[in-house]
């Protein structure tokens, strides 16, 4: 191949690429992500308030001004994980409704024309056809009704025509009615066999409307440890710019000592290296914000993170309005006990499991019917007429002329049954499996109830001491400053350095200790199922 060739092939290839690539911004679902911004829209106050349209143009940063109440409402009609338990929940519903198939009502009609033609091989005296040739119609209809019992009513109504060239042929007209009625005796007899796959659809469904709110439940809980953790983010981020804005007057100091001649260049690198420190917080705290602040809109709204997809400058931050509550620190404390039992009544998960072990005990009872022979019990009775004429055939079989009644008992047994011993088992297992799954469920709650109350227990004495330890620090802290006063000079800026850090973490240890009291509290509400509510 020429250069000339390849040159050109070299061209076009980065164009055909590029013609083929769709950008992403064509191709992402921004209705989504209007509908989303809207709607939260609707619970800011006016000078937050923010069109889709306008962030093509936009450069400041989107604020939800957001309480914990409006985050977990969001979260229960949009987290995608509520989201697909409904789905689920109304599959659920659907499988009850074709549950009962077995037991529906059908109506049914045939109809059917037959023609039959054939050389006339022996002809007695007068018979002058050359083709025996024989024409029926028939046209009914049926019905078929199965009940809860076993019981199946069949009721078949026909007309037949039947046209020859035979000089044979005495009726043409034959209309008919027949009745029956089967009975199961053994196999099939009852409402278990009939009704067990409905009774274990309903249970089913409602075993899938509680992992909804089971869902809820656990949803509502993260929603709410995404919400306290940006607040924990946001006040850490406030804490070092307030380090930092010490660090600055405090760089003043030491540089105004030392144009002074009273301070060193120690003094002012010390300093420096505290001002550029703080700024090192500052950044690793706003990117922990962020971070938090995706979590928390991936959680409660994830339709908003196609923003970032959409919109080159899109940011967003969330503005939390919840204060954190340490007001009852000196409460009573939960009991363990009343707390397990409240977990045990209302926790989905318990009733879910009640719900299995019943569904494994039809099963059970189905495959026992499975095990047993087929005895039917069937009835019949028909009535028919015939007549040369149409309204002939009619009053015969209005004068039930001819009739035909009887009864007959089917049995059958199959001597393996393989299918049916192995379900029994299966089903049996089963119970066996669901038994052991509900133990562990009420272990793992009552263990989650006590780690609760044990974390509410260790937060209130985490906030007790964090609050002293505070005290403490500032003091130290307002005391060595002062002790750093030129006209004093017993501490060193190092001194005063060292206490303003230790007074910074005193303060997000306090602000942490507050808010882990508050998760202690939602992790005992998760526990006892009172979350998503």
């Amino acid at each position: 191949m020429s250069s000339g060739r390849l040159l050109g092939l070299g061209l076009t290839l980065p164009l055909l690429l590029a013609a083929c690539h769709t950008p992403a911004r064509e191709v992402e679902p921004s209705e989504a992500f209007r509908a989303a911004l809207d709607e939260v829209m609707l619970r800011q106050p006016p000078q937050n308030k923010v069109k889709a349209d306008e962030l093509d143009r936009r450069k400041q940063t989107v604020v939800l001004a957001l309480t914990l109440d409006d985050c977990i409402e969001l979260a229960m009609s949009r987290n995608t994980a509520v989201l697909f338990d409904r789905l689920a929940a109304e599959v659920a519903a659907a499988d009850v409704m074709g549950s009962r198939a077995p037991l529906d009502f059908t109506v049914g009609a045939n109809f059917g024309y037959t023609r039959t033609e054939r050389p006339v091989n022996s002809r007695f005296p007068g018979d002058s056809r050359d083709q025996d040739i024989t024409a029926v119609t028939n046209y009914g209809l049926n019905a078929r009704l199965p009940f809860e019992t076993g019981t199946t009513v069949t009721l078949t109504g026909g007309f037949v025509r039947n046209d020859s060239n035979s000089p044979f042929q005495t009726f043409e007209f034959f209309p008919e009615t027949t009745l029956n009625i089967r009975q199961s005796l053994l196999r099939g007899f009852g409402f278990v066999p009939n009704l067990g796959n409905v009774w274990i659809a309903d249970n089913n469904r409602t075993i899938a409307d509680l992992q909804v709110d089971a869902t809820r439940n656990a949803q509502a809980y993260a929603v709410a440890v995404a919400y306290w953790d940006l607040v924990e983010a946001g006040t850490e981020l406030g804490l070092f710019v307030e380090e930092s804005n010490l660090a600055q007057e405090a760089l003043k100091l030491a540089q105004s000592r030392l144009d002074a001649g009273i301070g060193t260049r120690l003094d002012v690198l010390t300093q420096q290296a505290a001002v550029k420190n703080a700024e090192l917080n500052i950044i690793n705290a706003r990117n922990n914000r962020d971070a938090r602040t995706d979590a928390l809109i991936r959680a409660m709204h994830p339709d908003l993170v196609i923003g970032y997809a959409l919109f080159r400058d899109y940011r967003v931050e969330i503005d939390p309005r919840t204060p954190a509550d340490v007001s009852s620190i000196s409460g009573d404390l939960p009991v363990v006990l009343e707390e397990v039992k409240a977990a045990l009544r209302r926790r989905p998960e318990i009733l879910q499991a009640r719900k299995r072990i019943e569904n494994a005990g039809i099963s059970i009872q189905m495959g026992e019917h499975g095990l047993l022979p087929t005895l039917d019990l069937v009835g019949e009775f028909g009535v028919n007429g015939s007549g040369r004429e149409f309204d002939d055939s009619l009053n015969s079989y209005d004068d039930f002329e001819n009739l035909k009644y009887g009864f007959s008992l089917e049995f059958s047994v199959s001597l393996q049954n393989r299918s049916a011993r192995a379900a029994l088992t299966r089903a049996q297992i089963n119970r066996r499996n669901a038994l052991l799954a509900a133990r562990q469920t009420e272990t793992d709650i009552i263990l989650e109830v006590a780690a609760a109350v044990r974390g509410i227990r260790s937060a209130r004495e985490a906030v007790a001491a964090a609050e002293e330890s505070f005290k403490a620090q500032d003091e130290i802290f307002k005391a060595t400053s002062e002790r750093a006063d030129p006209r004093i000079g017993l501490a060193t800026p190092f001194e005063v350095d060292q206490a303003r850090k230790d007074r910074t973490a005193a303060s997000i240890n306090h602000a942490k200790a507050r808010i882990g009291l508050q998760k202690a509290r939602l992790a005992l509400m998760k526990a006892t199922g009172e979350m998503g509510r």
